[in-house]
């Protein structure tokens, strides 16, 4: 039996870890760095698709003379859009967290069970909140299009006018953002799962 202790004490100064947490382990790195990375390219064409609005403010005299308002920029809705590319950053920080935790896992004074599924419940939380602020965001702007659109249609000089390329832009960039926060929840739901379940007895 002290031969046993020993060997053991060895493992774990090693920073050997069990088959089960090694499964965690290799689970929060992989899923992490994909939801990280999937987070990131989707979040940089929307913040691109936004920032247009910002840097290249359209004024369309044709448009106010009709009655209708063209501008991109005053769309209902796109502050919702920037609060959701907001938290999509916080959640690309969180995933990042999730990388580091896989090398936690590994160290002899590791997280609790308890800690880790804490973490990743403030990931799920991240995501929710933000593809709910996202979804309003989405059905504002969707709304005022068609708003839009209905109102052009009975403008006898300039028909179909409210529309623009940049208004099909911001929608999609709008579930760009929604898209990758249902990345992560899926991410962190795996990782909820496998931090939870019932070790294997070998």
């Amino acid at each position: 039996m002290p031969r046993e202790l020993k060997n053991a004490q060895q493992e774990e100064d090693n920073g050997d870890v069990s088959p089960n947490v090694l499964r965690v382990v290799l689970s929060f790195r992989r899923w992490g760095w994909t939801s990280f990375w999937a987070q990131v390219v989707l979040g940089v064409v929307s913040a691109i698709v936004l920032l247009q609005l910002v840097l290249f403010k359209s004024n369309n005299p044709t448009g106010l003379a009709t009655g209708v308002d063209t501008n991109p920029a005053t769309l209902p809705g796109l502050s919702f859009a920037w609060a959701g590319l907001v938290v999509l950053c916080v959640s690309i920080f969180w995933n990042f967290r999730y990388t580091q935790m896989a090398k936690k896992l590994r160290s002899p004074d590791r997280p609790t069970k308890t800690q880790t599924v804490f973490q990743i419940k403030i990931g799920l939380i991240i995501n929710l909140v933000g593809m709910l602020i996202t979804l309003l965001g989405s059905a504002a702007i969707v709304g005022a299009l068609t708003l839009r659109s209905q109102q052009s249609v009975f403008s006898i000089n300039t028909p179909n006018l409210a529309i623009q390329p940049i208004d099909f832009q911001i929608i999609q960039a709008s579930f760009n953002i929604i898209f990758a926060h249902f990345i992560g929840l899926v991410a962190s739901l795996y990782l909820l799962n496998r931090a939870t379940d019932k070790p294997n007895r070998e």
